[in-house]
Order: structure tokens, then sequence, then C-alpha cells
């Protein structure tokens, strides 16, 4: 117990990792030695590690950050964006231990089969592989997350427990899941940590990556901290994961041996930046059931979202973007729905007080609206919102255009990297899908008695982009691609031109979809450390 004593809760756990390097500490060394570095420790990277823990590979991990979500590390990931539209550059990224899986919600669903496919009213469509190469891989993923493992083509209605209401050809009514589990952090590293090839370099800040003589492949990759001090590691692969925006910043400015940046000879590198437009676009009213059809409801531990979405047919006929829409049930801040969930929220963590006892007097005064939505989560496994807003959301694609894009600014960070530059706006196709998306959703709510969608006078002004949001999904920006000519990476995530530097992430998705990144990214992390595995 002593030495237990000495260290803090988080680090006890984080020395599961075999051996754990702080480069902030006088003696780390100064150069290292792997078979496979990775650069990051998010999403992406755990996924690869979960593959490799039980290989003979000798494994480094660079993270940037620490345990804790610091200012000064954050500041690192400051970019400069002259489109406000694009706040997740700034608010969406952590640069800690984890990544962004130390914050994200844990929404998870796969692209459609129509996302691998040349599409030819949008431009720059199309996978260099297929969807069924990712299949058993999504399955993998689900698992990953510790998902319920019901298949995302179940008939929603049967899971509901409801009676089936009328279809229509041109729109689904399917289902995202969310993680339990989400920050994947403190679920792996100690499963990761039994591994004896797999260190864990931590404030370890990559600056440049240091090609060979003749340029074929990364040679070394540089890294510091705060002090300035210097590292160098050594490895016969190397894997940047550090993110749609960091991924393609970190080619760019290894520019010393090449002068666009590694992998950039066709000026690919930062292009096609993707994202999801998102918007509430009206409100529901006078309907029935619409709570039992179109709140969460519950798999086990898997929260469930019911979500719709259009079919291929229907997306050619209207050329529009491929999109989702889902109600979301919006509460009174003081209502006792809210205070239910903080009191509980308080209560798991051990931080009661005296204003969560005043809170649970409210409580008692609404008792039947209160057993209400428990019989609503412990006996139907449904969330039941009382006195609740609901509101339409429609999430979409955007185009992958060339002008949208990561790019460097003169500017410099403490490290004296240069600060990345994003350039990402919206144009009449997001409009376009947002009405088209609604105008059926509406109709069928009308005809299923579902209910009256309200649609928002912001749709139809000249500043309706204004009401658009990014959903802090960076995407795109090292594509994947069958040459040189059209992306940044193969079909195995190998830069072109290297034959040892590889992306992960959904840096690499050539579009975006309608779906959440992260299952897709993990599937693909889990085929790269395949390929890692079959190509020793």
């Amino acid at each position: 117990m002593s030495a237990l004593k000495q260290t803090s809760w988080p680090d006890y756990f984080l020395n599961y990792f075999y051996m754990i390097i702080d480069f902030n500490d006088d003696s780390a060394p100064l150069g290292l030695e792997a078979d496979i570095c990775i650069i990051g420790s998010g999403a992406a990277s755990l996924a690869i590690l979960t593959k490799l823990y039980n290989s003979s590979y000798k494994v480094v991990v660079l993270e940037a950050g620490g345990e804790q979500i610091t200012d000064q590390n954050q500041e690192l990931y400051k970019v400069i964006t002259p489109f406000s539209s694009f706040e997740g550059a700034n608010n969406g990224r952590f640069r800690v231990f984890g990544g962004s899986t130390t914050r994200w919600g844990g929404q998870s669903l796969p692209l459609d089969r129509i996302d691998f496919t040349r599409r030819d009213w949008l431009p720059n469509t199309g996978w260099p592989i297929c969807y069924d190469s990712l299949h058993k891989y999504y399955a993998n993923a689900d698992r990953f997350l510790n998902l319920d493992p019901t298949g995302y083509e179940k008939d929603i209605f049967a899971l509901l427990k409801e009676k089936r209401l009328n279809t229509m050809d041109e729109l689904q009514f399917r289902f995202s899941k969310w993680s339990p589990l989400p920050n994947l952090r403190e679920q792996y590293r100690k499963e990761i940590g039994k591994s004896a090839h797999v260190t864990l370099v931590k404030n370890a800040n990559v600056t440049d990556l240091m090609l060979t003589p003749d340029h074929s492949g990364v040679e070394s990759v540089v890294f510091k901290n705060f002090s300035k001090k210097t590292g160098t590691i050594k490895a016969k692969r190397y894997v940047l994961a550090c993110g749609g925006i960091e991924n393609a910043r970190l080619l760019l400015v290894s520019d010393t041996q090449l002068p666009n940046g590694i992998g950039n000879g066709n000026g690919l590198v930062g292009r096609f930046l993707q994202d999801h437009p998102r918007a509430e676009v009206g409100s529901l009213v006078s309907g029935k059931k619409q709570q039992s059809y179109l709140n969460y409801f519950y798999l086990g531990k898997t929260r469930i979202m019911p979500r719709f979405f259009f079919s291929d047919d229907f997306q050619k006929k209207h050329s529009m973007l491929n999109s989702s829409a889902f109600v979301e049930f919006y509460t009174q801040e003081n209502d006792v729905f809210t205070i239910a969930k903080e009191i509980y929220r308080k209560q798991i963590r051990g931080q009661l007080t005296w204003k969560e006892f005043q809170l649970a007097l409210k409580l008692v005064k609404n008792l039947p609206e209160l057993l209400l939505i428990a019989k609503h989560y412990y006996i139907n496994r449904k969330v039941y919102t009382p006195n609740a807003r609901a509101r339409l959301n429609v999430m979409t694609e955007s185009q992958a255009l060339w002008e949208n894009n990561v790019s460097l600014s003169s500017d410099v960070d403490a490290l004296g990297m240069r600060r990345a530059v994003i350039n990402w706006t919206i144009d009449e196709k997001v409009r376009h899908t947002f009405l088209t998306a609604t105008e059926l959703i509406s109709q069928y709510f009308t005809t299923t008695g579902l209910g009256k969608i309200q649609v928002d006078d912001w749709l139809y002004t000249d500043d309706w982009k204004a009401y658009i949001r990014d959903s802090k999904h960076h995407i795109g920006t090292t594509r994947m691609a069958l040459s040189p000519k059209e992306g940044v990476v193969d079909e195995n995530c190998r830069v072109f031109g290297t034959r040892n530097l590889y992306m992960a992430g959904s840096s690499v998705f050539p579009t975006s979809g309608q779906s959440n990144p992260t299952t897709t990214l993990i599937a693909l992390a889990f085929r790269l450390g395949d390929h890692f595995l079959e190509t020793k």
C-alpha cells in the first residue's frame, strides 16, 4: 500500500502499462526504438493496440498530453478559423491520454453502403474499398465499445415493442447506439498494459517526421516537451493517429526534406476537409405517442436513439447529401426529469450536498411524475421526458470539396510549430438537403399520427448558414484512394510514396456519410492492425 500512497489514483492505473515514460522526467530517455510507433492515444490508437498487444511487436505510443487536460496542452490545438461555424476545431479536440474519447458522447453507427460508392450527383465520392470489407470489423467495433450486439438492420418496431407504423419506401426508421462506457482509456489501459511489448510516453509532442535520405520512408520522429527537451524514436513502421486536423498538420509541417511536406506531392494533404453540418429545423406538435416511438430506449446497458434515414433512390432522385434525422426532447431547467438526473449523477459520484437534498424535496412534491419516469425506465426500458419540447434535428454529410482544407499559418505555437488554418464552408446543397429531408419527415409524421412539424423560418432566410453547426467530426484530410492523384493513403492506409508511414482515424475517409465517424475509424483501425499482423 505504501507505493500506492505515493502516486495519484489516475497515475496508479496508468502504470498498468508495462512501461510508462513521462518525458518531463529528467530520467526520461532521449532516444527510443520500436517495431511500431503510434502517435496519439485516442480511439484509433487504442483499437490498434488491442490487436497488437499480444503480438511480438514492440510498440511505443507517443502521447502529447498526460492524464489530465490542461490549458497549456489545449493551447497547442488552437487553430485559425476564418469561419466561425467550425467551432469544433478549438473546442472538440483534447490533447490528453485517451484523446477525445475521454469526452465524447459515445454514439455509434456504421456508414451506409451508398457511402462507399461513386455518386454522380456529388463530387469526389467513392472509396477504394467496399462496405463488405469493413463489415466484420464493424461487429468488432461494437464489441470494443461494449454495445449491445443487436444488428443495426434489426426491425426497430420490434425493439420498441410498439405497434408497427405505416412505412415509406423513401424513408427508413432505424437507430444508433450509445456506448455505456465511452471513456475508452479507462476501459482498455489495464488490458493493453498486460503486454510486455507496449510502452507509453506521455508529454511527448511530435513536431517533425524525418525521412530517409532517399525519402522512401520515415527514418525517425522528433518529439518535444514544453521545456524544449527533444527526443527521437526510430521504428520500422509509424502510425499517425492524431485526429483529422492534426494528422494533416503533422504531414504539412514535416517539410524540411520535401518542400510541401510528406505525402503531398499532388497537393492533397489537408484537402477535402469534411464534417457533419447539423441543426434543429422544426418543432414537433400535436401528435400521439411521440416519446414511445422517438425518445431513447435501452437494450441492456446500451442506450438506443431512433433515427430516420433516406433511401438510396430518394437521395439520387433529389440530388441530396446523405443525411439522417432524429427528435430530441428538451426539458425545462428545474423540471422533475432534470432534477432526478442531477441527483442521480451526484449520488453515484458521492457528491450529494444540501443543494441536492433540497432538490430531492421537490421530487417528493412531484412523486406521481417521478413514478411515471421510473415506470418507463425500469419496466419499459424507455426514457420518458415530461413537459418536453420536441425538436427535429437533421445532420448531413458535407461535400468532399478541394477548397475545404487544413493548411498552415505563419503563426507558431509554444513548441514552434506552425498553427493549422481551417477553411470550411457549407453551400446551398446543405440547405437543399435539410429542406428535402424535413419535408419528407413532415409527411411521414402527419400520415402516421406522430404529429405535425412546424418548420423553423431560418431555413428560408438569407442568413441560414448562421444556424448550422459542425459536429466536431474532422474527416477526409488524408483521404484514401487508389492512386496518389486522388488521395493521400492507399487502401491499407499507407501514405503514398512511403513504405512505412500509415494514417489512422477519420482523416482517411474519402467521404463522411451521415454517420458519426468513431465506429468506422475503429473498424479501420482493427483492419490496419490485422494488416500489420499479416505483413510481419
